[in-house]
């Protein structure tokens, strides 16, 4: 039984581990990876043991650990792929959006000849993406699905994203002996602005463990305190407040919070623009979904999230012309890294504004647009063209979906689970270590941070 981290492992991007039990293989997560040059050019890597997989176990539907699934289609795979419900309707969306947006890119790239390819290429398309979405298979969550005669695997809510999983995969050996790896994937947190908390942690013999947010704290400083403070910064000078944020969680907890300051009166009832085709099917996702009992009692109770101000933007033609508009708005789209999308068209138009802001709501990884922004970056460098950076930039790190170290720890002091190994992934070098020392020091358990590329070989430890 060997587990073989191939993404997730020395940074935030990417998840994807591969699991060997037996003659069998089997794949957790896999996720394009986002950032840098360098980070971007292993998503063009050919998967040569593609076809040998069994089946993917996906934790949830962020690109960065669904992104590459119609990659893996091209390169072979026809196994299937279990998720929740949620998990399968998001990645509907998702992935069809994300091969559309490749697809835009290499025309793009055509068009303007800065591709060193010639011609330019989509990493995949849209047909790709169709194909690999016949192969999902939702199952309910806490209910045990025979994958094989040696597989089982069982979902629990992980309060991350609307359907995100922390997966129980419960496996045999040559032996007959049973061994338990759990899978964190992205965990949330207490302070969700709209979804209940992780259920707690089953018992493991092994856990595999995130740290995503490793080495830092969320602040205890309500999140709506904060945006309102930004949001009036930029509004009260007739300015465009600018929010890239995630289709997917990231814009719903920010239209509830901009709600709620406009009914209280804290901010003024200006414009709200959605300019993301994928946003709004993603609110439609959410709608349907706002019964499954992972949704807060409160959230619940008030029925309508989103502030009557609400404009959702489908067209280019629309989206151009929200460009043109002086007067005070706030203008929400994807992507959250400024990695795609069309709201670097918007950043490209607002950022060299002195009364216009950005203001940044998601974890931006080191190589990111966002995160230069976020380290006072002078002159903002995109589509090979320099912009000033003018507008305000700021930060509302309390909305992060990610849980923190503290609200790690408190996850498995509460979960009262004592695995024999933990391997720590999905995380940037510091935030590792720091979890790793913690672990070691108040729980006084053996871990070890996964490096890329490493193999562990379970049956070795007893």
């Amino acid at each position: 039984m060997k587990l073989t981290f191939l993404g997730g492992a020395g940074g935030v991007t990417g998840s994807k581990t591969v699991l060997e039990v037996g003659k069998e293989s089997y794949l957790i997560d896999y996720g394009l990876f986002q950032g840098g040059s360098a980070e971007r050019e292993r998503n063009w890597r050919d998967f040569p043991g593609a076809s040998r997989i069994s089946a993917v176990f996906l934790t949830h539907a962020h690109i960065d650990h669904s992104g590459l699934l119609p990659r893996l289609w091209k390169d072979g795979f026809r196994g299937k792929i279990y998720c929740s419900e949620e998990t399968y309707k998001l990645c509907q969306i998702l992935l069809s959006d994300s091969a559309k947006i490749h697809e835009e890119d290499a025309a793009y790239a055509n068009k303007k000849q800065y591709s060193r390819h010639k011609p330019a290429l989509p990493l995949y398309t849209q047909e790709d993406a169709k194909e690999v979405l016949e192969l999902f298979v939702p199952v309910p969550f806490e209910t045990p699905t025979r994958i094989s005669e040696k597989v089982n695997i069982t979902l629990y809510w992980a309060g991350h994203i609307l359907g995100s999983s922390f997966i129980r995969v419960a496996c045999k050996n040559e032996a007959g002996e049973e061994k338990v790896i759990v899978f964190s994937g992205d965990l949330g947190h207490k302070r969700n602005i709209l979804l209940a908390p992780p259920a707690p942690l089953c018992e493991a013999d092994f856990l595999v463990l995130e740290s995503t947010y490793g080495g830092r704290l969320h602040p205890r400083i309500p999140a709506k305190e904060v945006l309102g403070l930004y949001l009036n910064t930029i509004l009260r000078r007739s300015g465009v407040a600018v929010v890239p944020a995630f289709s997917v969680g990231r814009t719903q907890d920010v239209l509830y919070l901009v709600k709620l300051l406009m009914d209280e009166g804290t901010i003024p009832r200006v414009p709200v623009i959605l300019d993301s085709p994928l946003s709004r099917k993603a609110n439609a996702i959410f709608n349907e979904c706002f019964q499954t009992g992972h949704i807060k009692e409160d959230v619940r109770k008030q029925g309508n999230i989103y502030p009557n101000t609400l404009r959702e933007i489908e067209t280019v033609i629309e989206s151009r012309q929200v460009n043109s508009i002086k007067e005070p708005m706030i203008l929400i789209s994807a992507s959250g890294m400024l990695d795609g999308g069309r709201v670097v068209h918007h950043v490209k138009n607002r950022v060299v504004n002195k009364s216009d802001g950005i203001i940044l709501v998601g974890y931006q990884p080191e190589g990111t647009k966002g995160r230069l922004l976020l380290d006072g970056i002078s002159t903002l460098r995109m589509h090979k063209e320099e912009f000033p950076v003018k507008a305000s930039i700021f930060h509302v790190n309390g909305l992060s979906a990610h849980a923190d170290y503290l609200d790690i720890i408190e996850w498995l002091q509460e979960s009262d689970v004592h695995p024999k190994l933990v391997m720590i992934n999905h995380g940037e070098e510091q935030g590792a270590k720091h979890l790793k020392t913690l672990l070691e020091s108040q729980l006084d358990w053996e871990a070890t941070i996964a490096d890329f590329g490493e193999e562990f070989h379970l049956d070795h430890f007893g």
